[in-house]
């Protein structure tokens, strides 16, 4: 069953229509609760994402030229960054994902003035991860 997402554009506009932080972060925690779970055999050392502080796990598969992508976390927020990670790159190929501009996307969620440097780094980090393939 494939999972159906939000589209970038739609996001962004969630994001926009909820201006305060607080809005904002509740919206992150309620996308985390949308994120599909992890079988806990996935939840592995192998599939960790070193150089996040919470726990995070990340699986990339490739099906043809498209790739899909199993995250998890113990955290709230960071299952909710996932989840917005899982909207912005599930179900694109290599070229789709290297030419969409994150850093630039993030900025007009207004994101990065929010989190903390540990918990930027770690999404940073899973970006980095994806990015990679």
């Amino acid at each position: 069953m494939a999972l159906s997402l939000p589209t970038t554009e739609q996001l962004l506009n969630d994001f926009q229509e909820n201006k305060s932080w607080d809005k904002q972060y509740k919206l992150i925690i309620q996308w985390g609760k949308k994120l599909p779970e992890m079988d806990s055999q996935d939840k592995i050392e192998t599939n960790r994402v070193q150089g996040c502080e919470s726990l995070a796990w990340l699986i990339i598969e490739k099906e043809e030229d498209f790739y899909t992508f199993k995250m998890d976390s113990e955290t709230r927020v960071v299952k909710g960054l996932m989840m917005i990670l899982l909207i912005i790159y599930q179900g694109k190929n290599a070229e789709q994902i290297r030419h969409f501009d994150i850093h630039h996307y993030f900025e007009k969620l207004g994101l990065l003035k929010h989190l903390s440097p540990s918990r930027s780094n770690g999404l940073f980090t899973i970006v980095q991860q994806i990015q990679e393939i």
